[in-house]
């Protein structure tokens, strides 16, 4: 029986998924299934063949599925069992915040050591979160907030709010109430801390949600 933890790895870059390879390669406890450059190739890797944990970079664009919050959104939907880290050069705190509420289990910054892929590794494995130092540092910097996840549909509302799509339109456009759709944002705006649509709208500049994509 093999007991490994089944890793899949993400990322575009092929020095750094090289070195991510050595790395995983390294760890006595790990197999890794694959490693793929977008998510379309991610999504076909984890239907092919069983997977226990994902590491993937935060930005990988290109892929069917895109990338960042969209690609976790997505994710967690499909494979709700599924560990997730996340490995991303951005050292925003609204980027730690919006991970944390989509359901992702682990953040290592680039800026760290590539060491701490192993304890991350493991803690997700019993089902515990890990930061590496400069993600929790950063933390440390964040209001208390609401700690419960976004669901899929509040994460679709507000990509589509901040795309420039009404209430109403994205209502009719999801075929749904527009007060489903109203609370659906405003649920969202509150498990992430944001309480205007000013701050909402500075939010999706930040991350790029609001930029269109191939």
């Amino acid at each position: 029986m093999d007991n490994h933890i089944r890793v899949a790895l993400a990322d575009d870059h092929p020095v750094i998924r090289l070195g991510i390879e050595a790395t995983l390669d390294d760890i006595s406890t790990v197999r890794r299934i694959g490693s793929v450059v977008d998510s379309t190739q991610l999504i076909a890797l984890l239907d092919s063949q069983p997977c226990d944990m994902l590491v993937t970079d935060y930005a990988m664009p290109g892929g069917q599925y895109g990338d960042g919050l969209e690609l976790v959104g997505f994710l967690r939907e499909r494979y709700p069992d599924l560990g997730i880290i996340i490995i991303t050069s951005m050292d925003k705190a609204v980027l730690i915040r919006s991970l944390l509420a989509c359901g992702v289990d682990g953040i290592l910054s680039k800026g760290d050591d590539m060491s701490h892929l192993r304890n991350a590794i493991q803690a997700v494995h019993s089902k515990r979160k890990y930061f590496s130092p400069r993600v929790a540092k950063m933390m440390k910097s964040l209001p208390s907030t609401n700690s419960s996840r976004l669901s899929p549909r509040e994460l679709e509302v507000i990509k589509l709010y901040v795309g420039g799509v009404s209430i109403n339109g994205i209502a009719e456009k999801l075929d749904r109430s527009k007060q489903t759709i109203s609370t659906q944002k405003v649920n969202a705006m509150r498990k992430l801390g944001i309480e205007t649509d000013a701050d909402l709208f500075k939010y999706a500049i930040e991350l790029g949600l609001t930029q269109k994509r191939e």
